[in-house]
Order: structure tokens, then sequence, then C-alpha cells
């Protein structure tokens, strides 16, 4: 797994093009939330790790329903749209008590997922 030092989520919405999404979290329910904090997480901390990846979504969902605790999540299932493909992905993601920031984040990129899986995983075709 790696291990990032850095927390990246914060900063992205603090950026003022990210004013729509931070209206849009704090109308979310709890868990909800969390999901879409880790979400964001995730693809700014595999942005960041190898540019030649542009995440665009995070599925944790896809192959295996993820685990949410009061403060953490664990997505050992995921998967990740980068540049009209699908990639496996595993994540775990630590939350502040309060649910609304990041505060630890580990996670390991796998291998594409097969376009016939796209349907059966319920992942979006790129059109």
């Amino acid at each position: 797994m790696i291990r990032p030092t850095e927390m990246l989520s914060a900063k992205t919405l603090a950026d003022p093009r990210s004013r729509q999404a931070r209206a849009d979290l704090a109308t979310l329910a709890s868990d909800e939330r969390m999901v879409q904090l880790c979400n964001l997480e995730a693809m700014d901390q595999i942005r960041k790790w190898r540019a030649d990846f542009q995440p665009e979504r995070v599925v944790p969902y896809a192959m295996v329903e993820e685990t949410i605790s009061a403060t953490s999540i664990t997505a050992n299932g995921a998967a990740f749209r980068s540049r009209r493909n699908w990639y496996a992905l595993k994540f775990t993601c630590e939350l502040a008590r309060d649910g609304e920031s990041v505060t630890g984040f580990a996670f390991l990129v796998g291998d594409p997922v097969s376009r016939e899986k796209w349907d059966e995983l319920g992942l979006p075709a790129v059109h």
C-alpha cells in the first residue's frame, strides 16, 4: 500500500473553483459525505502519485461493498476511471472525528478492469 504523508482533499476543496463541491458536500448525509471526501482524496493521491493517471471518478463499491465505520472507510474492491479506462483500486481512508476531513490515507492501484466487466460492475462506459 502507498501511504502518503500529506492529505490533499482539504486543499482541493479550499480552492475557489471547488465552491460548488463544498456546497454539495454540505447537503449530504454523514456517511455519504465521508465516502465523497475519501473518493476525492483517492483521486488527488493517485494523480500526485502518477501524473499519467487523470482520475475523474471513483466507485468505492465496484467489486466489493466498502466498509464504513465512525471515522474510516475501507474499500477493498473499488475502481477509478482515468483516460477512458477503469482500474482496480483498494484504499483505506481515516477521517477526523467530525467526519469533515481526511486525516490518513493508503491506497493500491491494481490492473485495468476489462471492458467486458464494466456493465456487470456498474461502471459507466465513457462516450
